[in-house]
């Protein structure tokens, strides 16, 4: 690897309507890639009923193949490596499903108040869910990506299945802390299959995880290790936290304030290579991150508003490095990218 820099997974809103990259994630994906070792793309969803917006790239059909492939082989040129996030939205997915599709969860809760509320997934739904995750890392294959990451965190299916604010199941797939994960092994072990059958390369499966959320019965750090534990025991490549800052203090923790992406570090031990960023913006930033114990970095905004970020931090040119979007359509970002993450570009 050129260095433990990986650009993370970033919603353009640029793709087809079908799921298929366009024109404008190309433009977007061969500015920014370049100096990072890794890049994430997706969330890409992997059913049609887990769309969680509007040019939200697929992995759900064959027909979306041939341009990811092509977008691989523009990475190989750059001699990057490429891994494929994997997402099921679940109950967020109410706003844009077509009249003939239907929102699906653990439960029949909706995502917010006076939401749609989502129907229970029963075992039909389990399987289908399941098969189609595994469908999509062939496709992945196929594509030629490194890896994929099957989406964990950010509120989607697989986290809605995990918290207890959304699982209120009493079967096998709710109840303890332990149960509320046996989806996403179920997720993980079916993936993992379709790697071991179809894969002529090593291939990397990573689990992206939340590992803390607010509200009575969110998510807490202690779940959250309780499942890092399970993970590294199902032999995942890696876990990607997904944290809001590095040092992001838990607002849930039973005993002292801690910071939650060192605290899991600390409990880990190298047992697993762990991943995060949560917005890091500036080298010194990266710097810290590495010597706290993460394996890699990740970096979203800040590729955003400087595509040659990580040129510049080689070249000791900090001081250019422009932290703020002036001229859009140079950079190649999506008009519709910049009207849904505005949060992105006012650092």
């Amino acid at each position: 690897m050129k260095n433990r820099l990986v650009m993370g997974p970033l919603l353009t809103y640029a793709s087809h309507q079908n799921g298929e990259l366009s024109d404008a994630d190309i433009k977007f994906y061969r500015e920014r890639m370049s100096g990072v070792s890794t890049v994430i793309f997706g969330p890409a969803y992997v059913m049609e009923n887990g769309k969680i917006a509007n040019g939200q790239l697929g992995i759900h059909k064959d027909n979306v193949i041939r341009r990811l492939h092509e977008l691989n082989q523009i990475a190989r040129k750059m001699k990057v490596k490429t891994i494929l996030r994997l997402s099921h939205g679940g109950r967020l997915c109410t706003d844009y499903l077509a009249d003939h599709q239907e929102a699906i969860g653990p439960s029949q809760l909706a995502h917010r108040r006076k939401g749609k509320k989502p129907t229970e997934m029963n075992d039909h739904h389990i399987s289908l869910v399941s098969h189609a995750f595994a469908r999509a890392a062939e496709r992945a294959i196929e594509a030629g990506f490194d890896g994929i990451e099957i989406e964990g965190g950010n509120g989607h299916l697989l986290q809605q299945f995990t918290s207890k604010q959304a699982n209120h199941r009493i079967d096998r797939f709710g109840g303890d802390v332990k149960q509320r994960l046996s989806f996403s092994l179920k997720v993980i072990r079916e993936v993992s299959q379709v790697v071991r059958n179809s894969a002529n390369k090593p291939f990397l499966i990573g689990y992206a995880l939340t590992p803390e959320e607010s509200g009575y019965q969110g998510i807490m750090m202690e779940d959250a290790v309780v499942w890092i534990d399970m993970l590294i025991n199902e032999n995942a490549d890696y876990i990607h936290l997904e944290a809001d800052s590095l040092l992001a203090k838990s607002k849930r923790h039973n005993e002292e304030e801690v910071s939650l992406v060192p605290a899991i570090l600390k409990h880990v031990k190298h047992r697993m290579p762990i991943i995060s960023g949560g917005n890091v913006c500036t080298p010194a930033e990266a710097e810290k991150a590495i010597a706290a114990g993460l394996a890699m970095v990740t970096i979203e905004s800040a590729l955003i508003a400087d595509p040659k970020w990580v040129e510049k931090v080689r070249k000791n040119d900090e001081g250019s490095i422009k932290r703020e979007v002036y001229e859009p359509k140079r950079l190649y970002i999506p008009e519709k990218m910049l009207m849904n993450e505005n949060e992105h570009f006012l650092r």
